[in-house]
């Protein structure tokens, strides 16, 4: 993962970062996390 210059991740590490969180979550967050992925599908 790298920073952009203007201090966001890029979509595609945003991506990749919710997916991990999502696997190693409690099933309580999950589903806020699989939102937030849909969000950065949307954006891409």
């Amino acid at each position: 993962m790298e920073w952009q210059t203007d201090g966001e991740l890029s979509a595609t590490d945003l991506h990749d970062l919710v997916n991990r969180l999502q696997r190693v979550d409690a099933d309580a967050n999950s589903s806020e996390l699989a939102r937030m992925s849909r969000v950065v599908d949307d954006a891409a």
